[in-house]
């Protein structure tokens, strides 16, 4: 499955091959896509959905269970909490019941409810939250008191911290505060600041209603049982960071949780494959036409198709199709500024010219023309003609009874904003890649815009203007494909990549992982113990500072399978207690991190937790493998410490592909017991494509 996870709209496409096929070949018409998304308004045929909810003031009941999962700060269990003891797997096993599911079914639409073919009033009286097409019509289409702070639309760009989206994440921040104050969603990280990880709940509530539609679409249409495995691919922009990569893989883990929809192993979904958005889109793209070009990327292999590197320069805009939704109202309501018999009746000029927002979504946007010199009309109920207005006296404002007309300068100012914005980003990555004396011929336009007349006609004249302004001996041009591929090019071509994973880049590590350990404070040998926390052992009495140990390093290049270094964890515990092993696994995206420095140390700076381990071995005492140590008198007859046990384990992390799993064995040598494992995805380790 591959999920693109776009800031106005998301669309998930899917391939179903045999079982006992290792390396399908695929083909991009063999890929599908999930439609009949609730309340589409197109009978179903849509294969995207917008990236938007829209919360009600009902409180929602979380599955706490998953805290611990990356970027991630929850308590760890109490010593009391019944924990598996040795040979016990927590591999593939039945998941309990998710509290996701107590407010799912508040949604408008449950998971495996009927399909919507239109539109559908809805209770305002109801404390349903809101996603989707649901919350377009919320928007466009009733006449709704909904306190618009619950409203999250674009919510990616949260996860975009650029020039270019202030202006969004300065509007949703306060957006976030209000869900968080009211016990909506829920506070991750610095009390004090607003954190792209307090997105994380919203994130998750999304892709729970994402995974749950798409899990009842292939039970209907493809005879899914939950014995089918599910690969998931996600697609990212390419200069998200590794942070950004986590919180979404962290959010589609939670979901496929919380909707039984694939398998997970230690609580982790296994082989999630990451790839960036325009290597995903050109995968599609040239291989449903078998052209070899330079675009965005230099080809090195045709099959299967490998992009070698980027050659223009990584750089973006807000200038979407939802931008034209903000440029139509805002003309619209400039044309109606000084029409104040509009509002009347409890309804304003803004909920008038929200109505036909909805309109120009689904009709002019995608079929007008500005190179055609278009004219149009906006129906405005109530709104008075020029013949109507001439005889009060007042100036003819291109209006008829009941309508606005619009002309080419209408148009103009809606489209040509957005339309001239995304050419100087198209002009900048072209300049870059011109610069590095490669000469680009060919343009592929994609996504649900791409489809746009208005932004084909434009881009087709700026790329042969811009050919004769650098003085080429050839012409660029632009290439497209229909509406549907271009809506769904970049979680089909997700979907093609992740079945065939050879050739992709060098598995470079991008994050630092490690886990804390106490060492024997030794200052003139490890220079981080000099600033570490010191702690006098009241059993045996020695000084040990609190340090953490980094087995895989960012920059480094781990194999496909490998062991990392094993630590030796001591735990030294009074005999009447229980004797709990916990170990928490962290994750570090900074360049300085190291080891035997304390974890935060300004050196580690930046670690968040990303996984745990919680052992009990209190069965060593209790069945008499171990016996306890009676500390001794020194030379000068003190007794330093007291009676103890003593337990040393090792901690083994083992790399499998894009999986880290994390072993404690009994007794710490080479012969040791697993006594428990955990496992973690760090698809988001590596760079983007990375198999």
């Amino acid at each position: 499955m591959g999920i693109d996870f776009g800031t106005t709209n998301t669309s998930v496409s899917f391939v179903v091959h045999g079982i006992n096929e290792r390396n399908p070949r695929v083909s991009s018409k063999e890929v599908k896509h999930i439609i009949n998304w609730p309340q589409d308004g197109n009978a179903g045929a849509r294969a995207q959905v917008p990236t938007e909810l829209w919360y009600s003031p009902a409180p929602i009941l979380r599955d706490t269970s998953t805290d611990h999962s990356q970027t991630s700060n929850s308590e760890e269990e109490t010593e009391d909490d019944d924990q598996p003891r040795r040979g016990q797997s927590e591999g593939h096993q039945q998941l309990p019941f998710s509290p996701f599911e107590a407010y799912r079914d508040s949604f408008h639409h449950a998971i495996g409810s009927n399909k919507y073919k239109g539109w559908s009033p809805i209770n305002e009286e109801a404390t349903e939250h809101l996603w989707g097409y649901q919350v377009q019509y919320q928007k466009y289409r009733s006449s709704t008191d909904r306190d618009i702070m619950g409203h999250i639309d674009r919510p990616k760009l949260l996860l975009v911290g650029t020039e270019w989206t202030h202006g969004d994440r300065k509007r949703l921040r306060p957006r976030l505060k209000y869900l968080i104050k009211r016990g909506i969603i829920r506070k991750y990280g610095d009390l004090n600041a607003m954190e792209p990880g307090d997105l994380k709940d919203v994130l998750v509530d999304y892709f729970v209603e994402i995974l749950g539609h798409s899990k009842q679409q292939l039970i209907e249409r493809e005879g899914y049982t939950p014995e089918c495995p599910v690969t998931f691919s996600l697609t990212v922009p390419s200069f998200w960071s590794a942070h950004s990569s986590r919180m979404l893989q962290s959010a589609v883990q939670a979901a496929i949780k919380a909707t039984d929809f694939g398998n997970l192993v230690h609580g982790s979904v296994e082989n999630v494959f990451i790839v960036s958005e325009p290597e995903a889109a050109a995968t599609f793209l040239l291989d449903n036409t078998h052209t070899m070009l330079y675009c965005i990327f230099t080809v090195t292999n045709s099959y299967p198709l490998r992009l070698y590197t980027e050659v223009g320069q990584l750089n973006g805009d807000n200038c979407g199709a939802s931008y034209l939704n903000d440029a139509f109202e805002k003309r619209l309501l400039k044309r109606l500024e000084d029409e104040h018999y509009l509002d009347s009746n409890g309804e304003t000029r803004e909920d008038i010219v929200r109505y036909a927002t909805l309109e120009f979504e689904h009709r002019d946007k995608r079929l007008v023309d500005i190179a055609r010199r278009p004219v149009g009309e906006v129906k405005i109920p109530g709104l008075l003609g020029d013949d109507q207005r001439r005889l009060r006296g007042l100036e003819p404002k291109n209006f008829k009874p009941g309508y606005v007309l619009l002309n080419r300068d209408d148009y103009d100012e809606m489209f040509m904003p957005c339309l001239q914005r995304i050419a100087a980003v198209l002009q900048k990555q072209i300049d870059g890649a011109l610069q590095l004396g490669i000469n680009i011929k060919k343009v592929f336009l994609i996504g649900g815009f791409g489809a746009a007349p208005s932004l084909r006609s434009f881009l087709r004249k700026y790329l042969l203007e811009l050919a004769r302004k650098r003085m080429l001996n050839y012409d660029i041009e632009l290439l497209f494909t229909n509406e549907q591929d271009s809506i769904t090019a970049i979680a089909s071509g997700a979907t093609i990549r992740a079945l065939s994973l050879e050739h992709g880049p060098k598995r470079k590590a991008v994050s630092s992982f490690g886990f804390p350990r106490t060492e024997p404070y030794q200052p003139e040998a490890a220079t981080g113990h000099r600033e570490a926390d010191i702690k006098i052992d009241s059993f045996d009495g020695c000084s040990y500072a609190s340090v953490i140990d980094y087995f895989l390093h960012k920059k480094s290049y781990p194999p496909y399978v490998g062991i990392g270094p094993s630590g030796a964890h001591k735990l030294l515990t009074s005999p009447r207690k229980k004797f709990i092993c916990r170990e928490i696994l962290f994750v570090n995206d900074s360049d300085k991190t190291k080891s035997s420095y304390n974890v935060n140390h300004v050196i580690n700076a930046g670690a968040e937790k990303a996984g745990r381990l919680v052992v009990d071995m209190t069965y060593l005492r209790d069945e008499g493998h171990i016996s306890p140590t009676i500390p001794e008198p020194n030379e000068y007859g003190v007794v330093l410490g007291r009676p103890h046990y003593r337990v040393t384990y090792d901690l083994v992390p083992v790399v499998e592909g894009r999986d880290l799993k994390y072993v404690a064995m009994y007794p710490a040598s080479d012969n040791g017991e697993v006594m428990k494992a955990g496992q973690i995805s760090i698809a988001a380790a590596f760079n983007p494509g990375t198999g």
